[in-house]
């Protein structure tokens, strides 16, 4: 079966969201699908096709001053980007016509969804759309002009248009599958593909360095993306009090995103908390070797209780132990002191008590929760377990 898989980031990329995309289509080669994929015009490429891990990506555009960040862009300049769809509407047409896909398989935003649509309709191929968090609900309206909020009501207007006509969409979790049936999507429409790692990309980087075993290190540490919701000014907040009692600790911040700059500052002012900046995808275990506890504090809020993140089970995968807020897409990867651990979203005191707590675990407990936390991955959160899913969605597929 050949699938066409629409991406909006092109690979590789920093973010979770092209993270996802590169091992969907690994993992779906792996089970013995026939895929390819171009991304939208947006990406600097360095041709205009190549093979990233097996797989083939055509690009729509070759552009070195365009890209795609988490930093906010000009009013105009988005809009622009809105008359890209019939340029890459055309690119997409050619490629199904030249490769004749059995599927369309296009990931959210609507950039990718409409022209998709469109295609499928034309062409009679069943469309799924892959729809990975509502990405309007970032910031809360009280931020927001008017305008804005004008604009971003009709483009989700859009993106619910898309969704309900779409033979199927994927969603990353139940939280948002709940949110999307409450604002108007068919439900009859929407399955659940949870987060997942690939294992077999993991397991080749860990080779190249010895796992931890040793519940004296105290390296605390944050990977991902730096943005308002993530929450890592708490972080830096608690573990000034936690590093009061223990001295030998240490936190590592990686990443980049809308708080870098701050963030940078914050850790200027203590000598124990060290900012590594923006780390490569294929480099990450670089990253995770020199950390034996991996902290996400995100705050609560619609984002993050209906987005499932990546880092827990990345986190479980290198055998790290995973300290969590309580938030809804922590809260369903993570059962608290089996696999990982939870505090209280937004309180410093219940992340500094469980900081203490977890430091004084046993060996013998420590391995346990790290055993507990890699079989869990495995058997329940891999990419091949994943490709399956989807390869029995597809075969369900009927164009109506």
């Amino acid at each position: 079966m050949k699938i066409l898989h629409i991406l909006y980031q092109s690979l590789p990329q920093v973010s979770g969201s092209s993270i996802r995309s590169r091992d969907i289509l690994m993992s779906q080669k792996e089970v013995g699908l026939d895929v390819f994929a171009i991304t939208a015009p947006f990406q600097e490429a360095r041709s205009r096709s190549e093979i990233i891990n097996g797989v083939k990506y055509y690009r729509a555009r070759i552009n070195k001053k365009d890209s795609i960040s988490d930093k906010t862009k000009p009013f105009l300049k988005r809009l622009i980007r809105v008359f890209y769809i019939l340029s890459f509407y055309k690119k997409i047409e050619k490629l199904i016509t030249e490769e004749k896909p059995d599927v369309l398989h296009a990931h959210a935003v609507f950039i990718c969804g409409l022209p998709t649509l469109i295609l499928s309709r034309k062409y009679k191929i069943p469309m799924v759309y892959e729809v990975r968090s509502l990405w309007m609900l970032k910031k809360d309206n009280s931020v927001k002009s008017q305008f804005f909020i004008f604009v971003e009501k009709q483009l989700f207007n859009l993106e619910k248009f898309i969704m309900n006509k779409a033979d199927k969409v994927v969603v990353i979790n139940e939280n948002l599958k709940k949110v999307l049936i409450e604002l108007g999507v068919a439900s009859s429409k929407i399955l659940v593909v949870n987060n997942a790692v690939n294992t077999t990309f993991i397991e080749n980087l860990k080779r190249d360095f010895e796992v931890s075993k040793s519940k004296k290190r105290l390296n605390f540490g944050y990977i991902g993306t730096l943005t308002p919701h993530e929450g890592i000014d708490l972080l830096i907040q608690a573990f000034s009090i936690f590093n009061k009692e223990h001295p030998n600790s240490s936190l590592h911040i990686y990443g980049s995103g809308l708080e870098e700059n701050r963030i940078k500052q914050l850790c200027k002012s203590h000598d124990f908390i060290f900012f590594n900046g923006r780390i490569d995808p294929n480099s990450v275990n670089v990253a995770f070797e020199g950390i034996d506890i991996i902290v996400n504090p995100r705050y609560k809020n619609r984002l993050t209780d209906s987005v499932t993140p990546l880092k827990p089970l990345e986190a479980m995968a290198y055998e790290k132990l995973f300290i969590g807020s309580d938030v809804g897409g922590i809260k369903e990867l993570v059962n608290h002191n089996v696999n990982g651990f939870l505090f209280k979203s937004g309180d410093v005191y219940s992340l500094v008590d469980l900081m203490k707590c977890v430091s004084c675990l046993s060996d013998e407990r420590l391995k346990s929760i790290k055993m507990s936390a890699l079989d869990y991955v495995i058997k329940e959160k891999s990419w091949l377990k994943n490709a399956e899913r989807y390869k029995k969605i597809y075969e369900k597929l009927n164009f109506n």
